[in-house]
């Protein structure tokens, strides 16, 4: 693993809860081993049936830096997400994550992915949840671990059915993190919430940005995006506009 699997989890620190400003200037740890691109992504092209929903389609994002998608509903966000993970075969154009292309390799370009759906596990506890997972998963993540980075260890033991909305958002991002990935998928991360459970995201993202670990979020709302480092607009297919935003919060 990239930088070592267990060093991985050790450079994260606890997140802080209400921390929900943008911050002006970015810690100077996130900075740190930023000298090339984690995901590259030039000339994407890819089709859905007849449809054309990505449309030579390029950007790409450091380690340690958070690039948010933003664009409305059936715009391609989840699709671009998809090429990435290595879900979807490019028609043209090429996709590498850590120089690798995830469709042909996944191996050698592992991501970890928190979609839109999220998970539905009635009867189970967040700690029997994690545990479950980790047994799938080749040298996982620490389940305490997992559980403290996204501030679920009060919750650890609370049945599925009575976790709030923002808790049950945190618990797919803790299964996410149980892989040791270094590069996160996120597709509508903080859609349907309210502004204390975004808060609680945004800072589990900073403090991952802040370890290293490259971000790429899909989002329809703007605010939301402008608390990236870069953002960029989907629009028809297309990614015409690009920028930095030079801030992240939530």
């Amino acid at each position: 693993m990239h930088d070592g699997c267990h060093g991985w989890a050790q450079r994260i620190s606890p997140p802080v809860p209400d921390a929900c400003d943008c911050p002006r200037e970015r810690p100077a740890a996130s900075m740190e081993g930023m000298n090339g691109n984690v995901i590259e992504v030039t000339g994407l092209t890819v089709r859905c049936g007849g449809t054309e929903v990505l449309r030579e389609v390029s950007f790409a994002v450091a380690a340690g830096r958070v690039y948010a998608v933003l664009g409305r509903h059936g715009s391609g966000k989840t699709t671009l997400l998809e090429a990435v993970a290595g879900l979807r075969r490019p028609m043209s154009g090429r996709v590498r994550v850590r120089g690798a292309d995830p469709y042909e390799s996944a191996r050698d370009a592992p991501v970890a992915a928190v979609w839109s759906d999220g998970g539905l596990f009635p009867g189970l506890t967040p700690r029997e949840i994690v545990d479950t997972w980790r047994r799938w998963t080749c040298d996982p993540l620490d389940r305490d671990e997992a559980l403290r980075l996204v501030g679920l260890t009060g919750a650890a033991d609370v049945p599925f059915e009575r976790l709030t909305a923002g808790q049950r958002r945190r618990l797919d991002l803790a299964l996410a993190l149980v892989g040791r990935s270094d590069v996160l998928l996120l597709d509508e991360p903080t859609s349907g919430l309210d502004e204390a459970d975004r808060c609680a995201i945004w800072t589990v993202l900073r403090t991952l940005a802040a370890a290293g670990t490259t971000v790429l979020l899909a989002t329809r709302d703007a605010a939301e995006a402008a608390c990236a480092d870069q953002v960029g607009v989907l629009d028809e297919a297309r990614l015409p506009v690009r920028r930095a935003t030079g801030s992240m919060a939530a």
